[in-house]
Order: structure tokens, then C-alpha cells, then sequence
């Protein structure tokens, strides 16, 4: 139960749902990165990205993979805010704006159009002065779960 969490309560064994933030805090990839979450509601998210030598690219500057990541990443927790227990990535398309070096970089997911379980989002990366450095499209498959 990836979702849930059980606890004992005087002798009986309860279950509850997980909020998107624990979900994704529970994973070891989220703190070796050094993501920060901020905010996931109402088919909005927003994290944060301290930049880091770990994270850099041989030109010093952050690595397209973590940015491909960081947007899946805010764009997976807005899908999940408008009622979804799970998500699949099924498409993305980034575009590489300029480069995201130095500061905290800014992270956003939008849910752009959503059907019965089918939703568009959007995710943008800013660099500590507001410039963008990526945007992305993309594509998820949303699971509600029995």
C-alpha cells in the first residue's frame, strides 16, 4: 500500500491515505536531489530546487535530466491534486529555455484539461531571477485506486 499508511490504534489497525507531500518525501530520489515541496492543490503544484554541484551538468549548470525529472516530478503532484490517487506519465515534451545555474530554482505544475482519466499539465522552471529556464507539456493517465 504505496498510497497508505497503516497505524495501530488501541489494538486496532487502521489505515490512512497518505497526503502528496509524504508520498513524495518518502522517496530516497526526492531528498538526494534536494527537492522541496511547497504546494500541491486544486491542480496546482510547486516545489523547489536548491542548485548544487551534485545536480550540474559538465558546463556547471543544471542537468537537463534533473529538470526533465523536477517537471514530471510538480506535474505528477498537480494531476494527483484534483483527485487521483496515482499517476502515469504517458507523453512530455520539454523545451530547454536557458540554462538554471546558481539559487533556488522554482518549479510549477498546472492542470491544464482533464477528463474522466486523461489529464494536460504544464510545468515551468524559473531561475531565482524569474527568467524561465524550461517549459513542458505533458500527458497522464490518472488512477483512482479500490
Amino acid at each position: 500500500m504505496i498510497n497508505s499508511k497503516l497505524i495501530y490504534s488501541g489494538g486496532i489497525l487502521l489505515t490512512t491515505k497518505l497526503s502528496i507531500q509524504q508520498r513524495f518525501e518518502a522517496l530516497d530520489l526526492w531528498h538526494k536531489v534536494g527537492f522541496q515541496f511547497v504546494k500541491a492543490e486544486n491542480g496546482y503544484a510547486e516545489i523547489r530546487l536548491p542548485f548544487k554541484k551534485e545536480i550540474e551538468n559538465t558546463s556547471g549548470t543544471l542537468h537537463g535530466g534533473i529538470i526533465m525529472m523536477a517537471l514530471d516530478n510538480v506535474m505528477g503532484m498537480a494531476t494527483m491534486s484534483v483527485g487521483f490517487d496515482n499517476v502515469l506519465t504517458i507523453q512530455m515534451e520539454t523545451r530547454f529555455i536557458r540554462q538554471g545555474d546558481e539559487g533556488i530554482q522554482k518549479i510549477t505544475g498546472q492542470v491544464i484539461e482533464k477528463t474522466r482519466s486523461t489529464v494536460i499539465v504544464e510545468g515551468r522552471i524559473h531561475n531565482p531571477a524569474g527568467e524561465l529556464v524550461a517549459l513542458c507539456t505533458a500527458t497522464f493517465k490518472g488512477i483512482i485506486e479500490k
